[in-house]
């Protein structure tokens, strides 16, 4: 049990409410209210970090919870100065595994705590083309550096107060064991308009993929806009303790760059992140 949890956490996790509103086949619906709205929810909008925590768990094929699964997804965005209609996400992400009994850092094999996912960068572009947002995404998953193909997958739709952002993934990629890795994820984002709403209450943000053996990941994430403020004393522990570079997104292009030349990457904290445990194919 704990190995398959193992091999779900280090081959597929990130940042997820199950929405009863059946998404449209095709992507898009987006104007440049809409647009402008997702990138303000989804980065802050503004250069300033925002944190998105997520917390939810990780099922078998029976429907039995093996893990719970605690991370947090910190990001800033800004116009992209070179390019109309686009905006630039600097972003990184880290999750653990909790042992869904004592709530305490799921061991593997060797009695060690299980490594998290964790990507000390990812750089995310936006841009409205048309009813379209087309996707880029360059990640770093501790090991190396890879890029996703380009996406116009995205779509929104408004429903009441409630506007809905949806885009759906399907990863195939080959692990560092060699072994093909395939699974789907969908990820839906509600953005509410009541006014007097608190931030947690405005932004949520629900995903939902598929593992290796007929596991299942399920994580609502709540956004927020101070690492402090975020519920969980176990995960801001780890980071504060064992992963220092999560406590902050990075800061402009210059930090991608020197990030990016380190693969596998050696930074504060990598010790809690071997990379040589960690399978290039998480979630973009």
């Amino acid at each position: 049990m704990t190995h398959r949890c193992t091999t779900f956490l280090l081959s597929a996790l990130t940042t997820a409410l199950v929405l009863a509103v059946p998404f449209p086949a095709t992507a898009g619906g987006f104007d440049r209210a809409s647009f402008q709205d997702w990138v303000d929810m989804r980065t802050g909008g503004n250069g300033k970090p925002v944190y998105w925590f997520g917390s939810g768990n990780v099922l078998d094929s029976t429907g039995t919870v093996i893990a719970r699964v605690e991370g947090l997804d910190t990001s800033l965005g800004y116009p992209d100065p070179s390019r109309a209609d686009t905006w630039i996400q600097l972003s990184r992400k880290i999750f653990i595994l909790l042992d869904p009994k004592t709530g305490q850092r799921q061991l593997g094999r060797d009695g060690r705590p299980i490594p998290p996912t964790a990507y000390p960068f990812q750089v995310r572009s936006y841009r409205l083309e048309g009813d379209e947002i087309v996707y880029d995404v360059e990640s770093h998953d501790s090991a190396r550096v890879f890029a996703q193909p380009t996406l116009r997958n995205f779509s929104v739709r408004r429903i009441g107060r409630v506007t809905h952002y949806n885009y759906p993934m399907f990863i195939d990629r080959v692990r560092l064991d060699g072994q093909r890795a395939q699974r789907y994820e969908v990820n839906d984002l509600l953005l509410r308009a009541d006014p007097g709403l608190t931030e947690q209450e405005r932004y949520q943000y629900t995903y939902v993929g598929t593992g290796p053996g007929g596991t299942v990941s399920s994580v609502v994430s709540w956004r927020y806009s101070d690492f402090d403020a975020l519920p969980s004393e176990t995960l801001k522990t780890f980071v504060r303790n064992e992963a220092p570079l999560w406590l902050t997104p990075p800061k402009d292009m210059a930090e991608i760059a020197a990030l990016r030349a380190q693969q596998p990457w050696r930074g504060p904290g990598s010790a809690a992140v071997p990379a040589a445990a960690t399978p290039a194919n998480g979630s973009p």
